[in-house]
């Protein structure tokens, strides 16, 4: 039962018991012999004295590994950490004892040392498939998989030089299935983390959204709040466990963290959708509707950012296989179409103070003199003075579809009827040329407009050109009477 300590100790004492083990070995096989003479076997014999050694050698093993178990989880959540760290410091002092100690002792043919590994092996295996069965919780997936499949076969352990062992000689503590098991309930714990964690966000993000407080401001001075850096710092945080582990699971881990930002996604945009509607019932109920959309816009921009830095930093060749990629695609797009649905909620807001504008274009009011244009880019003038807040890629992003909106409805005006308007009917070719100067003139006050708040970037590929251009026909054409 003490034969590692008695060997450094006192190894005449375990001499002598191992001869006297080989000497009732040996009578063992004397009676034997004689009883397939005489059919006679004196009582007590065999006596197996060496199975009795080496059975009595590995129950000790057994209550060494099991008994050093200091503390539960209840006492410790580093229970199963330091459980792991004494195994480790009493096998590997073992098993340096075995190779360089036991082996001058005992008789060549009992291998000490082979089967000191073999014994140690298949005890610690034993041991950890009962704190699997018994459950895991949390971090405790990480170390032991880190114990299994890094410290185990490593030079802290069996590919210690103190040791000797050639490294594809080291058998693996778990077989396949079993660590496939044990990293698939690690997957789903962080799946079921990942819940937790965005549901959580998304209440935070809510309240900032309705407080009476400006979103965070960053050092360009472009607004933000913080959910793209809390999503990504623990999908960071996930990935360096996993790469203390290994490559693959670093993998497997990266393609769950993709499949949950593009979850994240989704719970965003819906609760976007929740904050626009809620906004539209009742305006005067949000105060800074505008500037946490503007910062909603700006975290799908970061949120792109963020994700290609993932992927640059984590996703190593060799693993770009078309269903990863596939999935970072959508993650992509997922957050694309959010951008640009945000925009546009942001301009509902602001075309929702000029719609009654577009109502007077192309009718006998507008063709007396109304000021329509100029109201509706007076006021648009005021939204932009926020607009500012907007990174540059979202800001042109705004220009663009602001100023395709602006035209769509002035075309609409100019060829459509509805109940409430009537277009109005030209009865001369001065009426249709007067008009046809009118839209022209106007066609350009917008195009001068969005280059005064936006820069040349507004004069590249105008909608407002269209519009100029149906001017041109609506006075070019003598039998064109009316835009009927």
């Amino acid at each position: 039962l003490r034969t590692f300590a008695t060997v450094r100790k006192s190894p005449r004492e375990l001499v002598t018991a191992l001869r006297i083990i080989e000497r009732e070995e040996r009578s063992d096989e004397d009676c034997l012999a004689k009883q397939k003479q005489t059919g006679f076997l004196p009582p007590g014999r065999p006596k197996k004295w060496r199975e009795v050694c080496m059975d009595k050698l590995g129950q000790s093993v057994e209550q060494k590994m099991e008994g050093n178990q200091l503390e539960g989880r209840e006492e410790n959540k580093m229970w199963l950490v330091r459980h792991l760290e004494v195994i480790r410091m009493l096998m590997l002092e073992d098993l340096r004892v075995a190779k360089h100690h036991l082996v001058t002792v005992f008789p060549p043919r009992y291998n000490i040392a082979q089967h000191c590994i073999s014994l140690y092996h298949r005890v610690v295996a034993t041991r950890l498939q009962d704190i699997i069965e018994e459950g895991l919780e949390g971090q405790e997936y990480v170390s032991l998989l880190q114990w299994v499949l890094n410290t185990y076969p490593g030079p802290e352990l069996m590919g210690s030089t103190a040791l000797g062992l050639e490294k594809n000689l080291i058998p693996p503590l778990l077989t396949d299935a079993a660590v496939k098991r044990l990293t698939s309930s690690y997957l789903g714990n962080m799946r079921d983390n990942y819940t937790s964690w965005m549901t959580n966000t998304i209440r935070q993000e809510k309240e900032d959204w309705c407080s009476d407080r400006d979103p965070d401001m960053d050092f360009d001075g472009f607004f933000h709040t913080s959910s793209p850096v809390i999503i990504y710092q623990m999908v960071d945080e996930n990935l360096q466990v996993s790469n203390t582990i290994s490559p693959e699971l670093v993998y497997q881990v990266l393609l769950l963290c993709i499949e949950q930002v593009t979850k994240y996604g989704h719970m965003y945009k819906s609760a976007i959708q929740e904050y626009k509607a809620s906004y539209f019932r009742e305006r005067s109920s949000l105060s800074l509707f505008t500037r946490y959309m503007i910062a909603i816009i700006n975290n799908c921009d970061r949120f792109e950012v963020l994700s290609q830095e993932m992927k640059s930093r984590w996703w190593k060749p060799g693993h770009h296989d078309n269903d990863g990629a596939g999935k970072f695609e959508l993650l992509l797009k997922t957050f694309q179409e959010i951008r640009l649905e945000s925009v546009n909620y942001l301009l509902d807001e602001a075309f929702l103070d000029i719609e009654a504008y577009f109502s007077d274009l192309l009718t006998a009011k507008w063709q007396t003199g109304s000021q329509a244009i100029d109201t509706i880019c007076a006021t648009l003038n005021d939204y932009f003075e926020d607009y500012q807040f907007l990174k540059p890629t979202n800001f042109e992003l705004v220009i663009s579809c602001a100023q395709n909106r602006v035209a769509r409805k002035y075309i609409t005006a100019m060829l459509q009827n509805n109940l409430l308007r009537r277009k109005i009917t030209f009865t001369s070719q001065e009426e249709r040329k007067s008009a046809a100067v009118k839209i022209r003139t106007e066609a350009a006050q917008c195009k001068s407009f969005f280059k005064d708040v936006a820069g040349d970037m507004a004069d590249f590929d105008s909608p407002f050109d269209t519009v100029a251009t149906l001017g041109e026909v609506l006075s070019s054409d003598d039998e064109m009477l009316s835009l009927e």
